[in-house]
């Protein structure tokens, strides 16, 4: 056998190697992704709850659940009309549903630029825990996981 093709057999055997640890590796991220499924799955009710409570004249938001680290359970973004959910911050049922309903009342009371503007004053003027909108917020993702929970028990 000459040296090339010793090296082709090489090289061919180091891609099939390559291919199946990707596999593998592909597999067990789907596998995971299964597991973590109920997020979406309970999110969609959630925003679905949340659109039939309090409708609101614009755009629905869009969910993304995200699995990177973050101090944040969820955000709203304006710009992309968005409500971002945190895997690892939610891994309580109670928890997810009480972050999308927060989120979900930014979405709705985030109506413009002027009103996304007015939030990021206030929470320089006021901080976090005593911001008006994040007070609505949270009284209201309290008072509405309890209903939630209560109409699908």
């Amino acid at each position: 056998m000459g040296k090339v093709d010793l090296f082709f057999i090489s090289y061919f055997f180091g891609l099939a190697i390559l291919y199946i640890v990707f596999d593998i590796r592909d597999r067990l991220q789907a596998s995971n992704l299964k597991k973590s499924d109920w997020q979406t799955l309970l999110a969609k009710d959630v925003l679905h709850f949340c659109l039939n409570y309090y409708p609101i004249n614009k755009k629905s938001p869009s969910l993304k659940l995200v699995s990177e680290k973050s101090n944040l359970s969820g955000q709203y973004c304006f710009s992309t009309n968005s409500i971002i959910l945190y895997r690892l911050n939610n891994m309580y049922k109670a928890e997810l549903i009480n972050t999308v309903i927060h989120e979900y009342f930014h979405f709705y009371l985030i109506t413009s630029n002027s009103k996304y503007n007015l939030y990021q004053d206030q929470l320089k003027k006021y901080n976090y825990v005593d911001h008006p909108q994040e007070i609505i917020c949270n009284t209201m993702s309290k008072k509405l996981t309890n209903l939630y929970l209560s109409k699908r028990n």
